[in-house]
């Protein structure tokens, strides 16, 4: 009788010992699939003029992205600011499918940041920007110490940009690193806890020892 009972808690220990490992085994599947859920952010393909080139002719700028955003009204923003810290964009930017325009009339020759919000295809706002040199001649036009689009920035749980209104210039938010890294640590913070429960349960001692 005596040996039955102890044969009984020893099965009742290795159920409890089978179901955290097999808790473990779940929580390592989750991580992939937790970053996977990080990276459904929209991310920028290529633009127009491109990251990093010289050009001498420019009257837009174009933003290709990997899918379509959400054309939230003045969710989405392109600001163009030059070598003399103006604004050079003429009005709000466009969005068709999966490309954001924003018409410009650049100024003097120089280095021109391009700093951009949209609202992702996820309902979380990203943002990020680039720079480019100008080499052409100063084209006439509309030039402001402010922003020419931008009054409210767009509200989300994820990746952010702070308000341009009042002159203020976009945050650098790259929305699907952080996301990324978030996503793991969630997923190894489950691993861990699952893997806390199995050791204590193997360093619990059975009954009648």
């Amino acid at each position: 009788m005596i040996r039955g009972r102890k044969d009984s808690r020893g099965n009742g220990s290795g159920r409890g010992i089978r179901a955290a490992l097999a808790g473990a085994a779940l929580a390592l599947v989750a991580v992939p699939f937790a970053a996977s859920a990080a990276f459904a952010h929209d991310s920028l393909v290529s633009a127009t003029p491109a990251p990093d080139t010289t050009t001498g002719s420019v009257d837009s700028v174009v933003l290709q992205f990997n899918n379509s955003p959400l054309g939230l009204e003045e969710g989405n923003l392109v600001q163009v600011i030059g070598p003399d810290g103006k604004y050079y964009e003429t009005s709000c930017p466009t969005l068709s499918a999966t490309q954001v325009t924003t018409p410009v009339k650049l100024g003097p020759a120089g280095k021109y940041e391009v700093e951009w919000r949209v609202v992702s295809s996820d309902g979380h706002p990203v943002a990020d920007r680039f720079t480019f040199t100008y080499t052409g001649e100063p084209a006439p036009g509309v030039r402001s110490k402010t922003p020419h689009c931008g009054k409210a920035a767009p509200t989300g749980s994820g990746a952010s940009a702070s308000e341009p209104a009042g002159g203020e210039r976009l945050a650098e938010t790259k929305g699907t690193g952080n996301g990324l890294w978030i996503g793991a640590g969630v997923g190894g913070a489950a691993v861990l806890v699952v893997g806390l429960g199995a050791w204590v349960i193997l360093r619990k001692p059975r009954a009648g020892r």
